[in-house]
Formats: C-alpha cells, structure tokens, sequence
C-alpha cells in the first residue's frame, strides 16, 4: 500500500495562529509527504505566508477554496491531494512532534484500519482557560487501556476512500465535523485510536472571543439540525430555572435558592468530571467554582444570541 500522507488544513485569517502551526509541522518527526491549504477567502497575511512557508521548500499545495466553511474547504484540500492517507488538522493547532508518526502507526503496521483519531488537549496558559476548558471540553475517557479526547478532525487520519464513501463533509460553519464523524461511523469503517499522537488546541482566552465563538457554534448549529446536541439540553434547564423563578415570586423565596442550587451545582458537576483523581480541596476550590460558573452563564447567554441571529437572519 502507498503510505504517504497527504496533510488537509482548511484556513481562513489565520495569520496570529498559523506560525505556530508551521513551526511545529516543521518539527515533526515523521515529515507528511505533501501539505494541502485550502484558503477561504483570507483577507489577512494567511496566503502570504502559506507562500513564504513554501519556497522554504515544503511540499505545500496551496488551494483556493474561495468562501467556504470548513467543511467545503476540507472537501477542497482533500479532492486535491496526491496520497492515499489523509491526515487532518486544523488552524489554531499546535502538533506535538511525534503527532503523525503515532497517529499513522497502525497503518504503517498494517493494522485492519480505515481511520485512526488521536487525542487533543486544550493550551492551558491562564486561570481563564483553565476554567473554560472544564466548561466545554469533554473529558478524558479510557479507550483501549489509555485515556484520551477521541473523535475529533483536528487529530485524525483516514483513507481517502473513507471520504468519498461517506460524501464528504458539509458545508456548515459548525457541526460539520460530528456530522461526518457520525457518518464513518454508521457506515462500518474500522476504527483506531493513537492516544499518544496529541495535539494542542489554543481555546479562546477571555469573555469576548468567548462569547463570539460560542455564539457562531450556536447560529451554525441549528442551520446543521443540531440543536439536540446542546440547545435542547440548555433550553430543558432554563425552562426549570423559569418555573422556579416564577415560584418564588408568586409563592415563596425559598424557590430562588433552588435556582442558586441549580447554577452552581452544575457547574461543580462539570468541574468534577474533569479533575477526577485531583484532591478533594483542589476540586472545590472557590475561585475555580465562582469562574467556572460565570463562563458557564456566559456561554449559555451566547448560545441564546446565536439563536436570535439564526431568527434574525431567517425573518
């Protein structure tokens, strides 16, 4: 079989994230035999310096994908690609050295795999992400023996007819990665796991890229079908929260607690999925409770926002 790897990354005004990328796709110990950027219309450095990375003398294909979500620019990269083994990866990435050789070991062992996914962590460099991280981001699970984050398109690589069998991605702005992960999956493809072919995910780092990403998530979301996924699940807790509330004006105050239980005893959920194996005092500390809390609210204010401008754009 031809084991050389064909790297896909979608980009879009990705010039204060891309360096790092580059560099770290630099240093890797098994070097990808051909990288595939296809553009969405950057209106920043993003192409200049995709360019200037290929007269060092990469092996780089640079694509014009015009406007396109990540989906179709996926779609684009890979229609473009020489090689039989797509690895993907995305901007805002940053890949540990070793990434590509763990991730395409089983097929470089012969193992009976069609896709194999690698793990990602979030770059933890403030109290913020810290916190932020043990809102959204699921935990670690045991797959194989080892814990890790499966299943995503940032860590991942695949035979190329595993993406003309399922049709591709779809051209949404969020979701798009779920959708076709689910589809591989229902279509009885072999999957493997490379726990240590890690990946750094640099997540928003205050309240206002917060609020702006989640709130794209949001809008993108329900344009994809998704809303089962988060805005169902969200909107069946603040239905209870409004019953409460409304108990408390109309019958007793006592109802109000109940709603202060509620909001911070989520929160203390999440954090303590996530710290499992931490001390108990660590756990429960306040300062990480009180911020905890807050993003929470703040990400769920943004998921309300995003559906406003799903209305709004709609109507």
């Amino acid at each position: 079989m031809d084991n050389k790897i064909s790297l896909v990354i979608p980009v879009k005004d990705e010039a204060l994230s891309l360096e790092d990328l580059l560099v770290s796709i630099d240093e890797q110990t098994r070097f990808p035999d051909e990288i595939v950027f296809a553009d969405a219309a950057s209106r920043d450095q993003t192409v200049s310096m995709i360019e200037s990375y290929k007269i060092k003398g990469r092996p780089v294909a640079l694509v014009q994908a015009g406007q396109a979500y990540p989906g179709k620019a996926r779609n684009i990269a890979i229609e473009h690609s020489q090689h039989l083994l797509i690895a993907m990866t995305d901007a805002g990435i940053v890949l540990d050295k070793t990434w590509l050789e763990k991730l395409s070991q089983p097929f470089e062992d012969g193992q009976d795999v069609d896709i194999v996914y690698g793990h990602y962590e979030p770059i933890i460099d403030s109290f913020f992400k810290e916190c932020l991280a043990l809102v959204f981001l699921s935990a670690p699970r045991m797959i194989e023996g080892r814990k890790m984050r499966p299943y995503s398109v940032a860590s991942c690589i695949m035979r190329k007819n595993v993406w003309e069998k399922v049709g591709g991605f779809p051209d949404f702005r969020a979701a798009e990665d779920r959708i076709f992960m689910e589809k591989v999956e229902r279509s009885g493809f072999k999957v493997g796991y490379a726990p240590d072919a890690k990946v750094f995910w640099n997540i928003p780092s205050d309240f206002r890229s917060t609020f702006n990403r989640f709130s794209l998530y949001s809008m993108h979301d329900l344009r994809a079908g998704r809303a089962k996924d988060w805005h169902y699940p969200v909107l069946r807790m603040y239905t209870v929260g409004l019953i409460l509330i409304l108990l408390g004006i109309f019958f007793s105050p006592i109802w109000f607690l109940f709603v202060g239980i509620g909001i911070f005893g989520r929160a203390i959920l999440l954090i303590f999925e996530k710290t499992h194996g931490l001390p108990l005092s660590k756990r429960l500390d306040a300062k990480r409770i009180f911020l905890s809390t807050i993003i929470m609210l703040w990400i769920d204010l943004a998921m309300f926002w995003g559906i406003a401008r799903n209305i709004l754009k709609r109507a």
